[in-house]
């Protein structure tokens, strides 16, 4: 598969090329085009007059704020709620000043960002603060090198606010168009019209009914609701930008051949990346292999597409894994014919590698109270991942209360025993614990000690069973004492044996009226229910998932446990 992209050589500098791949990013995850409203300097007058966002469930805007001074500093609760429901704070620097005058960048720009990454949402999960946005639309080329030190990607503005699809734009200086007190809104709904035809516009907001450049809460709340009937993908400047610089990155990554098929790798174009960039993708000569992400199988989506995570850096198709939640064969309502056999078949053990705990972040799929690592560069956000071994990974540097979430698929369900691979160079034995989403109870894994060694890894057996349901678990990881390193987790089955039928992933017909849906958080907290007819388990996910936080999720569905699926809200 060929195309013509772009190579961005430093900031600034483009040059096309041809390039072969087997992946193809979808353009603005399935979207004709996609639209981010920003707002800058952290005004009152902005989280006083959208309200209004609090009922529009699929649609993220970006505040830009100054750390030390404007309305942040005194009024940053406010602002900090929009965050904890989804919205994006991004850097504005310390003290709004034009970056072509000062060469103070250590303040202006690393002092803000580290103190923006140090504030928690609601739920205690750090900001990340992957963009900025040059104040006065001012930067020259030393100010760019700076903000790239940190961030990777800055709004400028002056423009039509217009990014393309096909041309790599400059990542430091990314136009937008900017509400001015002469601005009409017929005028913008002209960009989101262009937008539609297959581009992304920016907006620049600054007050929102009040302050200065004022935009009202009507014309806002129209043209977002503009951009939302033109089918346009309404996502935070970080979440489209991300998206797109991954498409540059991962279009142009090929492939190298393997016995069963072939693997692709690439590497993240920027260390700031966000730490979950999921990506819907077309995968060339896919069709009828298995599709892998560090052993964990991606489930084609029923356009034939497929769902990655980008910073997970490599796809291996024709490859062995986990088995998926669901395919285009046997998604729920699927015609397919199912396997009618009635015979046993015997269940492996489920191997969990520890360094690959859910995709969210901190605290939403695990704590990490310490911040140490061995910086290995196995994933951006690295929390606790030591070398293994001599090309292995796992989990280290661990301190009391902190916990790691993980998706484990079971073939069906019963209790499973867990065995782990693990050390501790602590005087005594050592304790973590394991349980599964929504059961009671956990099962403790006692770590013998071999004083002043935490590389002597052993196996060890946890004090009893868990209850694995059939499809989607999540697992919590708890560290009840510090320093402790494991490298895998192992659930075994305890005398269990699967139908051949159910090892095959027996379809729920949703045709059938009274179908219930739950949702559980990670840890396992049960959040919502409802039942639903003639519908898919996707509309369902749509329905349950409006007004959740971002986040991690189990979505169970269907009597008894029928069916289950981790899903990701963004």
């Amino acid at each position: 598969m060929k195309k013509i992209s772009s190579l961005a050589m430093g900031v600034g500098w483009v040059f096309s090329l041809s390039v072969a791949g087997p992946i193809t990013t979808v353009p603005w995850n399935g979207h004709p085009g996609a639209a981010t409203f920003t707002f800058d300097d952290g005004l009152h007058s902005q989280t006083t007059n959208l309200t209004f966002l609090n009922s529009m469930s699929d649609v993220q805007v970006t505040f830009f704020v100054c750390t030390n001074s404007m309305d942040f500093s005194t009024n940053s609760a406010p602002h900090m709620e929009y965050a904890s429901k989804g919205h994006e704070i991004g850097n504005h620097t310390a003290n709004h000043k034009n970056l072509t005058e000062t060469s103070d960048y250590n303040t202006e720009i690393s002092g803000a960002a580290s103190k923006l990454r140090g504030m928690k949402r609601s739920d205690g999960s750090s900001l990340q603060v992957t963009s900025l946005a040059t104040p006065y639309c001012a930067q020259n080329q030393n100010a760019k090198n700076a903000i790239n030190q940190e961030h990777f990607i800055n709004r400028g503005c002056g423009g039509s606010g217009i990014t393309g699809w096909n041309t790599e734009p400059d990542w430091m200086q990314i136009d937008s168009h900017y509400w001015q007190a002469s601005s009409s809104v017929q005028q913008f709904q002209g960009s989101l019209d262009q937008a539609a035809n297959g581009s992304w516009h920016v907006q620049l907001n600054h007050g929102v009914g009040g302050d200065w450049d004022a935009i009202s809460a009507n014309d806002i709340k129209t043209l977002i609701q503009y951009a939302v009937t033109k089918n346009l993908w309404v996502a935070s400047f970080s979440t489209v930008g991300a998206y797109l610089r991954a498409h540059f990155t991962i279009d142009k990554a090929s492939s190298t051949a393997t016995a069963n098929g072939f693997k692709v790798t690439w590497t993240s174009p920027h260390a700031h990346m966000p730490k979950s960039v999921p990506l819907r993708v077309n995968i060339e000569g896919a069709a009828g292999k298995t599709v892998t992400q560090k052993g964990v199988v991606v489930p084609q989506n029923s356009d034939g597409t497929y769902t990655i995570e980008f910073m997970t850096l490599e796809l291996e198709v024709g490859a062995s894994g986990t088995a998926p939640t669901s395919s285009a064969s046997t998604q729920p309502g699927s015609s397919a014919s199912q396997p009618t056999s009635s015979a046993s078949a015997p269940i492996e053990g489920i191997m969990v590698q520890m360094e690959d705990y859910m995709q969210g972040g901190e605290g939403l799929t695990y704590s990490d109270l310490d911040g140490k690592s061995d910086n290995t560069g196995y994933r951006t956000d690295d929390a606790g991942v030591v070398k293994v071994g001599t090309d292995g990974y796992g989990i280290g540097y661990t301190m009391a209360g902190e916990w790691f979430s993980y998706s484990v698929d079971a073939p069906c369900e019963g209790q499973y025993s867990v065995v782990a691979r693990a050390a501790t160079g602590n005087a005594n034995v050592s304790r973590f614990s394991v349980s599964v989403d929504n059961v009671a109870g956990s099962v403790a894994v006692d770590v013998p000690s071999t004083p002043d060694d935490w590389n002597a890894y052993g196996e060890v057996n946890g004090s009893g069973t868990v209850k694995l349901s059939q499809g989607a678990n999540v697992v919590k990881v708890n560290f009840d004492e510090s320093y402790i390193n494991v490298d895998w987790i192992k659930f075994a089955a305890a005398d269990v044996q699967c139908p051949a039928a159910i090892a095959n992933r027996a379809h729920l017909d949703l045709s059938k009226a009274g179908v219930k849906c739950e949702i559980f958080d990670v840890k396992g907290q049960h959040l919502k229910a409802k039942t639903f007819s003639a519908t898919s388990a996707q509309q369902m996910w749509q329905d349950m998932s409006a007004g959740l936080k971002p986040g991690v999720y189990l979505m169970r569905y269907g009597t008894g446990n029928n069916a289950r699926m981790v899903k990701v809200r963004k």
